[in-house]
């Protein structure tokens, strides 16, 4: 199917009519005179960035990692937004003469690096906004400077990709299947550009039309095949906010500009994503960060345009509830889809979250911020920006990672021998140490038993077999409350024949003291203890966060010397393991601990 987006956008908007891309006109007077603290703050924010930049140097073609013109894409996105957002709400020229002199500045490089295809995208994006944003602003010539580039660095550079003509490429996003984030970023950006020009007489009209074809019709099948049934996204959190985050940029300037985004985000598992979210990060709604996923908190503006979107108010509410208590990081992208709204997460939801089949679960004892959770990531060992850290493992309590993941390593080393990417580095078993792979990089682990504690425990459980290469090995979590005592449980069922290594990992941040005997240990973070207890009578050791093989060491790894990690050496003889970790203040009378349970009596 054809879309008429041209005919669309003239009849929506009118010939050069602007601002049309994310905000018209009106939407730019609703903000401006909003006395909602949001806004307000938002307003104050945006004008404040913006003075900061008046007096910086223009930004310079810069790939210092030989790969990625990334870093300027992203700076130019970010003055554009800002300068843009500055000139729209106070009329003061000095903001668009600025930001005329950062996209004349960008629009002059030689290319925007089509060999690394997202900054051309990340590049149209800002390119876009900041020409449709000051354009009562700039002169005819100026105009035309920037669809010029435009149309150069931007179209014609994805129209390569497109086809597929020769040329150097890091990665051949658009043929990939299913593809990852870049098919957000690169169809997205290049849509927004031809959105802000295509109505001019001087560009090529059945360029933009093929590079629209093209890039909707990939989006629209990206959409139906990361977005899983159940919320889940295959490259994990960090990577469904920025998927998202430009997937809400891309149908927002549709709709903005032509009334309608013709259905392409016209799928539910897209909202449920966002419930997906919040149900797997921790109370103080900090990511359960495996893969190359950050630690960082996900109340993020991309919640604010599915809440919109979606006309979902209680997903705008997680992002408006976490600006309420954080003026200062309102950002354009909150004025852009913020909209004043009152509701409440509902907290009569279970307090486990997953599913019998699933690749994820989360446990909590409450809903409050000093609250214990804990989650467990199984799943696929090779999705974009996986890990191998199948039966990794966090613990939070009172808004501290007690248990943690390191998250990602630098990109542009050997990634599979780094630190940070084995099994090594995350919180999960290995055997037999080598310079081979510490799990199977192609397996598939799914949850096999999980209780959302509605009926007792609450417990998940899989057979990890297939990533220790067909060693019987499964692993189960729990959260148990017994007389007001509250732990987590971690038990690994194993098979290690005599003269074999089988060594348990877990990760933390804390301060680590060990018992006189090895046999327990207390994590210290900010003053707050967690006792852990080897029930199955192992001792701990502690190690500092280093390869076991010094063959894999390189140039550029990420320091890990904030971390360290408890180990514990498995017994041929024992067959299973099991971990418990309490909170201090969980203690009662301090004299009961759970017994060691084996799995298929949970």
């Amino acid at each position: 199917m054809k879309h008429n987006f041209l005919g669309d956008l003239l009849r929506h908007t009118g010939a050069k009519v602007h601002p049309r891309i994310f905000l018209t006109a009106s939407d730019f007077d609703r903000i401006r005179t909003s006395d909602d603290p949001i806004y307000a703050a938002g307003r104050a924010n945006v004008i404040k960035k913006a003075d900061e930049l008046m007096g910086k140097p223009l930004l310079e073609y810069n790939i210092p990692d030989g790969i990625r013109l990334l870093a300027v894409s992203r700076a130019t996105l970010a003055r554009s937004l800002n300068l843009g957002f500055a000139y729209q709400i106070t009329q003061d020229t000095k903001y668009a003469e600025r930001l005329w002199l950062e996209l004349e500045n960008v629009a002059s490089y030689k290319d925007w690096n089509p060999y690394h295809h997202l900054d051309v995208g990340e590049m149209c994006n800002a390119v876009a906004i900041g020409y449709d944003w000051i354009y009562d602003y700039l002169t005819e010539g100026q105009r035309a400077v920037l669809r010029a580039a435009l149309q150069k660095n931007g179209f014609e550079a994805t129209m390569d990709d497109y086809l597929d003509r020769e040329r150097r490429r890091s990665y051949r996003w658009y043929q990939d299947d299913p593809g990852d984030n870049w098919k957000f970023v690169c169809n997205g950006g290049a849509t927004v550009a031809l959105l802000a020009i295509c109505d001019e007489d001087d560009v090529d009209t059945s360029l933009l039309e093929a590079v629209f074809e093209y890039a909707f019709e990939d989006t629209y099948r990206a959409v139906r095949t990361m977005y899983y049934p159940d919320g889940s996204y295959i490259e994990g959190f960090i990577y469904w906010n920025y998927a998202s985050d430009y997937l809400g940029h891309y149908v927002w300037a549709l709709k903005t500009a032509l009334g309608t985004d013709y259905g392409l985000c016209d799928y539910e598992p897209v909202r449920t994503s966002a419930y997906y979210v919040k149900r797997l990060c921790s109370n103080s709604f900090r990511a359960f960060n495996f893969g190359d996923a950050a630690e960082s908190v996900m109340a993020v503006p991309v919640l604010s345009w599915m809440g919109r979107y979606f006309n979902d108010p209680v997903i705008s509410t997680m992002r408006a509830d976490y600006l309420r208590e954080n003026l200062s990081l309102v950002e354009p992208y909150d004025l852009i889809w913020y909209l004043p709204c009152e509701a409440k997460y509902p907290e009569t939801v279970p307090l486990g979250f997953g599913r019998v089949g699933g690749d994820n679960a989360s446990f909590r004892v409450g809903f409050g911020e000093d609250d214990l959770y804990a989650a467990i990531h199984f799943g696929e060992n090779d999705a974009y920006h996986g890990h191998a850290d199948t039966g990794t493992f966090v613990i939070e309590w009172k808004k501290r990672r007690f248990i943690c993941d390191l998250g990602a390593d630098n990109y542009n080393i050997h990634y599979h021998h780094a630190y940070r990417y084995r099994a090594e580095g995350h919180n999960a078993l290995v055997f037999n140490p080598s310079d081979g792979p510490d799990q199977n990089i192609k397996a598939y682990t799914r949850i096999e038993r999980f209780s959302n504690g509605e009926q007792g425990e609450m417990f998940a459980i899989a057979d990890t077999s297939d990533v220790y290469f067909g060693r019987p090995v499964k692993r189960g979590i729990r959260i148990t409350e017994v007389d007001g005592l509250k732990w987590v449980s971690v038990r690994d069922e194993y098979k290690l024949k005599k003269g074999e290594v089988g060594l348990w990992f877990a990760h933390t941040t804390g301060d680590i003291e060990l018992s006189e005997d090895g046999g327990s240990a207390i994590i210290t973070i900010d003053g707050q203890k967690m006792l852990v207890i080897c029930t199955t009578g192992l001792c701990f050791e502690v190690w500092d966060c280093k390869l076991m093989c010094e063959a894999h060491n390189q140039e550029g790894q990420y320091d890990n010397s904030k971390f360290r990690k408890l180990v514990l050496r498995l017994d041929p003889r024992d067959k299973a393991v099991e971990v418990v970790f309490r909170p201090f203040s969980y203690d009662g009378n301090g004299t009961y601990m759970p017994s060691p349970k084996p799995l298929c009596e949970w």
